[in-house]
């Protein structure tokens, strides 16, 4: 074996130990998504169950690539490793095909956003029995924000016959407690000024913005491939 060939084995061992243990860490979350996120199906209408299969499912294909790599490469076999560098493959265009729809669709996620926040807000009326209710409360508890671009919204947007406009909901409060968002002031610290959608707008941004993570992982990936392919190619020169 030329000192290349061990280099090469060392980075796909390397690199695909990384890969194995960060998809079997994306499993495990998958399954505690899965058992925990029954509390939270009724806020988000079921949407933890896709969410942890998908979880589970992308965290087994990691791991199995990370497998097919890390041993692949140490025994230099030659059918592991080409089923390695397919299965790669096609994991680097489900990269690029989310990738692309993740920008494209940006813009529409941000317009979904506001107006799924403003309706929140209209029909907001203190019920946490009602889904609209408890996911504003959620969203605003978990982000630190109140309305959809302010706290005023409350005052703007809400239906006075439902809902006394001089209040803010508790879980605008910093520090929650009963009726902490009563009589809320313009210059009252105890509140969370900032809208959620400001909020929201910064997260679909760093989605756009990890593209170029996206495309180093790629990258890396393809010269994964490359090296397989060596590797394949060299196994098949000393078994024949």
């Amino acid at each position: 074996m030329g000192l290349g060939t061990g280099l090469m084995k060392s980075l796909m061992f390397v690199f695909n130990g990384i890969v194995w243990v960060l998809g079997l860490v994306l499993f495990v979350v998958g399954i505690v998504v899965l058992v925990e996120g029954e509390n939270w199906n009724e806020i988000i209408d079921g949407k933890t169950v896709p969410v942890s299969v998908l979880l589970i499912i992308v965290g087994l294909v990691i791991a199995i690539v990370g497998f097919l790599g890390c041993f692949g490469a140490l025994k230099q076999n030659s059918g592991m490793l080409l089923v390695y560098a397919i299965v790669l493959g096609v994991v680097i265009l489900v990269q690029l095909v989310a990738g692309i729809l993740a920008f494209i669709y940006s813009d529409e996620a941000k317009s979904l956003v506001s107006e799924s926040l403003v309706e929140y807000v209209k029909e907001y009326d203190g019920d946490t029995s009602k889904n609209s209710v408890e996911i504003m409360n959620v969203i605003m508890e978990e982000f630190d924000c109140c309305g959809v671009n302010n706290a005023t919204d409350f005052l703007t947007l809400t239906n006075s016959s439902i809902w006394n406009q001089n209040n803010v909901p508790d879980s605008c409060c910093k520090v929650m407690q009963s009726e902490c968002g009563w009589q809320y002031k313009s210059d009252d610290d105890n509140i969370w000024h900032e809208g959620c959608l400001t909020k929201f707008i910064s997260i679909i941004d760093n989605v756009q913005y990890s593209a170029i993570a996206v495309l180093v992982a790629v990258l890396v990936q393809v010269i994964l491939i490359v090296i397989s392919c060596t590797l394949r190619k060299d196994a098949e020169g000393l078994i024949a």
